[in-house]
């Protein structure tokens, strides 16, 4: 059994390991093959204790991310298993796969659903996710301009992500020229009210609401919704319980049967047909199986690395 740290994730896997494993993931969902174990929150008079997890016969694990949530800050450990013999193979510190794992299928969804020539691409927040995303989105890409939107912090994220990315320019930007402008919208806060009138949209924008998981809270607005042509989640059942920026929507707005999952896309192809609409949305609200593929992934590396 292995005890896994951020810092053994951060040296063995990169972006693009996690982009290519998470989309067999996804496949294996779609395919039913996968078995997913919706989040479970209790919730304490300080502290709540979150668990999430699955089963993914192909890559022969199982696990479940278990995390604590006190004072608006989060710690997590993924316990993986063995689906061949029920072994405790490893014990990982989760805070550096969930910042992988969220950018990443964020990354697959622009891939499957968004525009091959987007240049714009704009962020909402500072923090260690918008990051990610600006990684994840930017690598590999036609992105040109990101234009970076926040309450703090905005001068020292431009500096770092041009400072990684020096043929892209990086600027700061209000909320409404930003998204004037974009064809990729990432939002990553804590907001728990939209962020931009949905109206000044450019049409054809991929929108991508990565920050709430609650149904309490909500990043994108109801004329964001009523123009999205398509809804893509990872989880149905999930979404139809946490996505806020779904279940929050004005009645009428959201047509669950415009919801796709990822996963059945990726596996089964174009099943399901676009209604009238010029933007298409991606709410994300992260879901176990993607925590369990990225586990196996930096466990085997670190078995590869000791010669075992």
């Amino acid at each position: 059994m292995h005890i896994i740290t951020d810092d053994h994730v951060h040296r063995l896997i990169t972006m693009s390991d996690a982009i290519s494993t998470l989309r067999r993931a996804l496949a294996e969902q779609g395919s039913e093959r996968a078995k997913v174990q919706p989040r479970v929150r209790t919730l304490g008079e300080k502290v709540s204790l979150s668990t999430m997890g699955a089963i993914l016969p192909g890559a022969g694990v199982c696990g479940a991310k278990v995390y604590s949530t006190y004072q608006g800050k989060f710690d997590f450990v993924i316990p993986l298993f063995s689906t061949h013999d029920g072994r405790l193979l490893s014990i990982i510190h989760g805070n550096a796969l969930t910042e992988y794992r969220t950018a990443a299928i964020t990354r697959i969804a622009l891939d499957r659903f968004g525009c091959a020539d987007a240049k714009v691409l704009t962020v909402f927040g500072t923090g260690i996710q918008a990051k990610a995303h600006i990684r994840a989105i930017v690598e590999n890409s036609g992105i040109e301009r990101v234009l970076i939107v926040g309450i703090e912090g905005v001068p020292e994220a431009v500096a770092q992500m041009q400072a990684l990315f020096p043929n892209v320019r990086f600027e700061a930007s209000t909320a409404e020229a930003a998204v004037k402008t974009a064809d990729v919208i990432v939002t990553a806060t804590r907001s728990a009210a939209p962020l931009f009138d949905g109206a000044h949209v450019k049409p054809n924008t991929f929108v991508a609401a990565i920050g709430s998981s609650k149904p309490s809270a909500r990043e994108i607005d109801d004329r964001t919704l009523a123009r999205a042509g398509l809804v893509i989640v990872e989880s149905l059942e999930q979404a139809k319980a946490e996505a806020g920026d779904l279940l929050m929507a004005s009645p009428g707005i959201v047509d669950w049967n415009n919801v796709i999952e990822l996963g059945d896309a990726i596996a089964n192809g174009d099943i399901h047909s676009r209604v009238q609409g010029d933007l298409t949305v991606f709410k994300s609200i992260g879901i176990g199986l993607a925590d369990v593929a990225l586990g196996e992934l930096v466990t085997r590396r670190v078995i590869e690395e000791a010669g075992q």
